[in-house]
């Protein structure tokens, strides 16, 4: 697979931002939170600003022009119908909105590898004084443009480095993620049923966040947009999948993963 080229990451951007434009007005304004105000469910509620144009600090946004300009154009706008206002937000944003996706993109999803991530395609924050043996993890495709589920031995090593490492450091012994890769049978495959029995029920009613813990899902392993889930948030106003949290201990967790019939050459 190729890694996706600019004009491609440019599409991608323009597209989500329109589709962030729509929800916006559709969906949160008239259906989940019309309390809130346009610039709000924007901000913090689409995926624009914290994974579109990498701004991540929420106070830091009204000291930047392009936040600045994206937020007072969505609540000027926020009487327009969905249609009117995605039109309207793109023709006063789009040429900025796309200036900064060039700048990004040889940094963007699909094309660099965050150093953070040193175990393979998760990395893991410290335990916290509350939960002294719980492992929170985090999962990028590092492997991108092609897929982490593309060899099914992969996501084992990088299960079995993070628990190793995580024990060696931390006497860890428990795993923890709220991701929404949780509501998908091809990820649940690779947990025991102590993680399937720890799972949260499906809330579609949630508010959704800004960060690809929701959103993730719309893109594709090259880090291009999923047009099929794109027309779905369109459509219904709701992702294709919803995140949920679960645990279970690093015994059960390998216990589990050895079994799996792709780790059959590397245990023997």
């Amino acid at each position: 697979m190729p890694l996706k080229t600019l004009s491609e990451h440019l599409l991608s951007t323009e597209q989500m931002a329109k589709m962030s434009f729509y929800y916006t007005s559709r969906w949160m304004r008239q259906i989940y939170a019309p309390e809130k105000s346009a610039g709000e469910s924007l901000s913090c509620h689409t995926p624009l600003f914290f994974h579109g144009l990498g701004f991540s600090v929420k106070a830091e946004w009204q000291d930047i022009p392009l936040c600045r300009q994206i937020l007072s154009s969505a609540d000027e706008l926020s009487t327009l119908s969905p249609p009117e206002f995605e039109a309207a937000m793109w023709r006063i944003n789009g040429e900025a909105i796309l200036t900064r996706a060039s700048e990004l993109y040889p940094r963007s999803r699909g094309m660099i590898t965050p150093a953070s991530w040193n175990c393979g395609s998760l990395k893991y924050d410290p335990p916290t004084e509350d939960e002294p043996k719980r492992i929170a993890f985090h999962i990028y495709n590092t492997v991108s443009p092609n897929s982490f589920f593309a060899n099914p031995d992969y996501l084992i090593l990088c299960f079995l480095l993070l628990m190793k490492e995580a024990e060696l450091r931390y006497g860890a012994d428990t795993l923890f993620c709220s991701t929404w890769l949780n509501d998908r049978p091809r990820w649940l495959a690779y947990f025991p049923e102590e993680w399937q029995n720890n799972l949260s029920p499906r809330n579609f009613d949630r508010l959704t966040g800004m960060t690809v813990g929701d959103w993730g899902s719309i893109y594709d392993a090259r880090g291009c947009l999923n047009a099929k889930y794109v027309a779905m948030v369109r459509e219904q106003g709701k992702l294709p999948f919803t995140p949920r949290k679960s645990h279970c201990s690093f015994a059960a967790m390998r216990e589990h993963l050895e079994r799996l019939p792709a780790a059959q050459n590397l245990f023997r």
